[in-house]
């Protein structure tokens, strides 16, 4: 880039003594400069496949730091589990030779949630799509497609959002795009399902769940996980993600085991007190 800077500045020069010996040639070289800069800027904005590569990863990488940004360089502790314990996201991700980058990937991913989770454009999934939840699932493609065509969800709840965030790419499974949804939402009106057939006015407030959209190299959904609850103490609905945790919410918990709050099992509370009771036991000899 350094040459071709330095032989347009001489070009320029050169025009400049033309123009003062013979003001004629004033529109020519005007249409030359611009041809001029047209090549210019075409060498500077084009850059070769390898310098495109780099660029990505330094780009990937700062990302990556910015998320995990590092403590006081005099923390030697932190700094060494940096080292081994953190990857380099953007590196894991440029070794990737799946053909889709990750915006692009991302933007696919919107781009089902917008379409009602593909059920509006059953094309976006792929013939070997599978749906699968901390317990319901896998669904195939029609089993899905039916399963949640069939709830009329935004008939019950007019202002639901699912507020969807952190959309990120896997870097150990780069044809896999993760996001975060909580979601809030109030049932104000009938639906034409048997769940929500009569409005309660009570409103709903969802714990964080991770979910993640897996894809083909055509661009096509073949994975679609939900509800997996990271923080069970956030919201109302008794630390239960998806329609579980909803419908516990509106006071109509399913009648099974699944569909309830997590509790604790007679052979758990027992396996905890006996550790308890050999911690003491531990201690006072």
């Amino acid at each position: 880039s350094s040459h071709i800077g330095s032989g347009f500045t001489s070009i320029l020069a050169r025009m400049r003594q033309v123009l003062q010996r013979r003001p004629g040639v004033l529109l020519p070289c005007l249409a030359a400069f611009a041809f001029l800069h047209f090549l210019a800027g075409w060498a500077f904005l084009s850059p070769s496949s390898s310098v495109r590569q780099e660029h990505r990863t330094q780009r990937l990488r700062m990302e990556a730091q910015a998320s995990t940004s590092t403590l006081p360089e005099q923390d030697e502790k932190v700094l060494a589990f940096e080292r081994d314990s953190i990857i380099d996201e953007a590196a894991k991700l440029a070794e990737s030779t799946f053909p889709i980058a990750p915006a692009e990937l991302i933007a696919k991913a919107k781009q089902y949630l917008a379409y009602d989770q593909g059920v509006s454009k059953p094309e976006l999934l792929a013939d070997d799509f599978q749906f699968m939840g901390p317990v319901v699932g896998p669904l195939s493609k029609e089993g899905f497609l039916k399963a949640v065509g069939g709830f009329d969800f935004s008939s019950a709840f007019p202002d639901a959002n699912p507020e969807w965030h952190h959309f990120r790419v896997d870097p150990f499974e780069p044809n896999r795009v993760w996001m975060t949804a909580r979601g809030r939402g109030t049932n104000t009106a009938e639906s034409a399902s048997p769940l929500f057939k009569k409005p309660t006015g009570k409103s709903y407030v969802n714990p964080p769940q991770a979910c993640s959209l897996k894809f083909n190299e055509d661009g096509l959904v073949t994975q679609y996980t939900i509800g997996y609850v990271m923080d069970r103490s956030v919201g109302n609905t008794g630390g239960l993600g998806g329609i579980y945790g909803i419908l516990y919410a509106m006071g109509k918990p399913l009648p099974f085991r699944e569909a309830k709050p997590w509790k604790p099992s007679f052979s758990y509370k027992m396996f905890l007190k006996l550790g308890n009771l050999l911690q003491k036991l531990q201690k006072s000899t």
